[in-house]
């Protein structure tokens, strides 16, 4: 299946949506750890601190991302079945199907 994002719109599937969100967290997590490793504070207080806050983000983040692994899950069954009925058209046009036909003699 090719699917594609379009500059400015929302992913086109899901898990690029999930990719997308990860991403999202990732980038947040890495900002928010390069912000406090350049505050003026003692190594120890910053690591300290650094280590709440990423628990923190974690506990905040892991409900949703449960919850869209969850969507992901409940759409795969209705995705794979309109590939494979795509797939299944597909080779009856192509004429690679057993399906009766009109004769080309």
């Amino acid at each position: 299946m090719n699917t594609r994002v379009i500059r400015g719109r929302v992913p086109a599937t899901k898990e690029e949506a999930m990719g997308y969100l990860r991403g999202v967290v990732h980038g947040a997590i890495i900002g928010g750890a390069v912000a406090l490793l350049y505050a003026p504070k003692p190594g120890r207080q910053m690591r300290a601190e650094l280590s709440d806050r990423l628990d923190q983000v974690r506990g905040q983040m892991q409900p949703v991302l449960d919850q869209a692994q969850g969507v992901v899950d409940s759409a795969r069954p209705q995705v794979e079945r309109g590939i494979s009925k795509a797939q299944r058209i597909t080779r009856m046009g192509s004429g690679s199907s057993s399906a009766p036909g009109p004769a080309s003699n």
